[in-house]
């Protein structure tokens, strides 16, 4: 495993306090055997009495421990991981998805279909520590977030984090933090039964408002609702319903409030709106990439921070792509409310909130009379087969399955092509390479500016957001 930067580049980026740094690599002070973010306050100490570390889980490995004051644990999720194998992080999204199952090492090596050996050898090579490592990082990672942050028990973080019983919980925190659960929580918040809050961090720039004007013109109603700073819609999670509203906060922070019926997995909670709001997003890098090409420069300096909207669930944004073919986003809109009004189930968190239904399981939209919602017999035929395949697990729109087999299996769906897949890919499978090449607006835009997509390799994704925010015609 390599450094993108020597440490000399580590050093002017930790004594600038630079934000876009942070969660990028991690400083330890070998004087008082602490690490820090690269942005936190504390004085800064001479370069020769500094290590630096790609991941945190790292720098406690060489026998740190994590800073109390600039909370190394809340910095944006490794942009490292980026760079990573296909297999790394599939292992790392199905780590989050099973958090609540201690997934031991040979069942993960069986499902990403390697070797147990070969996987660790993975990890050691290009993340620089075992995956069991990352996962007991991440788990506790959370458990102080929510210590800070909700009125949750310390059992009931426990269990939520991941942890199978507290006093492993209450070992494995003390060993990292050094204090008890008890001991660094802080007056837990005022919150109703089966609510939390917590703040997730991430790289500026970042464009919100391009962000929310795009969850805005998708919104289907009784699903979701945008209104100024704040987005919110019900989810569901297997068997768990909920509500989740998103503000943008300060300190390069979005602020998340939740309300559930029952207790979840909030490590894969967090990582799915991690990917909705594309939050682990390294701009720098991505703006670096993109800039090779001298026609984007203009446009990339009036568009700083473009993430890639995600989606809360696969199955949901494979049915909006679905839907969308060939026809506006307005009356794609209009269809998918009318699905949700024939099939979603009714909400009964919260009577007062301004939200009634949810989004339809796969189970519920095969079994659905979709005949009078406006759609062609074709394209139900298509959305039936799509819930067929997701409800039988033969097709994974969660990110753990193999990339390549899964646009594979997608395009065998009668009704399914290039566009959809690649809309698919880069909405809800991550992948930041996706381009709808055939668009109907990205082909005006390409051909009005003269664009050559190849050249933007491997942030072909973040180009198309980029020239989908593009006026159609100079101003």
């Amino acid at each position: 495993m390599t450094f993108t930067y020597d440490n000399a580049e580590f050093y002017r980026a930790h004594l600038a306090r630079d934000p876009r740094f942070d969660g990028k690599f991690f400083v330890a002070v070998k004087t008082t055997q602490i690490y820090c973010r690269p942005t936190c306050p504390a004085r800064k100490a001479q370069l020769k009495n500094l290590e630096f570390f790609i991941h945190a889980v790292q720098a406690e490995a060489a026998g740190y421990r994590p800073c109390m004051r600039c909370r190394p644990e809340t910095a944006p999720g490794s942009a490292a991981w980026m760079g990573t194998s296909a297999t790394v992080q599939r292992a790392i999204r199905i780590m989050d998805c099973f958090a609540l199952e201690e997934l031991p090492m040979s069942a993960l090596a069986e499902r990403l279909g390697v070797g147990e050996r070969w996987l660790r050898e993975l990890f050691q090579q290009q993340v620089g520590t075992n995956p069991q490592s990352i996962l007991l990082s991440k788990k506790l990672d959370l458990a102080r977030n929510l210590l800070d942050q909700s009125s949750l028990s310390i059992t009931e973080i426990a269990f939520s984090s991941g942890f199978q019983s507290i006093r492993r919980f209450n070992d494995a925190f003390k060993s990292r933090f050094h204090k008890t659960p008890s001991e660094v929580r802080k007056t837990p918040q005022s919150e109703s039964k089966g609510q939390l809050r917590f703040q997730l961090s991430y790289r500026p720039p970042y464009a919100w408002n391009q962000m929310l004007r795009f969850f805005a013109n998708r919104a289907i109603a009784g699903v979701e609702w945008v209104e100024q700073d704040c987005y919110q819609r019900l989810i569901t999670l297997g068997d768990i319903r909920g509500w989740v509203k998103v503000t943008h906060g300060e300190k390069h922070k979005i602020d998340v409030e939740v309300k559930l019926n029952k207790s979840a997995n909030t490590l894969e909670f967090v990582a799915r709106l991690k990917n909705m709001f594309d939050l682990d997003c390294d701009p720098m890098a991505i703006e670096a990439g993109l800039q090779q090409d001298p026609k984007l420069q203009p446009w990339l300096a009036q568009h700083p921070g473009l993430r890639i909207p995600g989606g809360w669930d696969g199955f949901e944004l494979a049915v909006r792509a679905v839907v969308g073919q060939k026809i506006s986003v307005k009356a794609a809109r209009t269809v998918l409310g009318r699905i949700v009004e024939v099939c979603g189930e009714r909400q009964t968190l919260d009577p007062l909130l301004p939200l009634q239904r949810f989004s339809p399981t796969p189970e519920q939209l095969f079994a659905a009379d979709l005949s009078s919602i406006g759609l062609t017999n074709a394209k139900i035929e298509t959305l039936k087969a799509l819930a067929r395949q997701v409800a039988d697990k033969n097709l994974l729109l969660d990110g753990t399955a193999d990339f390549e087999d899964t646009c594979r299996k997608l395009l065998l769906i009668k009704g399914i092509g290039a566009w959809t897949v690649e809309y698919i890919a880069m909405r809800a499978l991550r992948n930041p390479n996706a381009f709808p090449a055939t668009d109907l607006e990205l082909k005006k835009q390409m051909l009005r500016l003269q664009l050559d997509s190849t050249i933007w390799n491997p942030w072909r994704a973040y180009a198309a957001i980029l020239l989908w925010n593009l006026p159609m015609e100079d101003q």
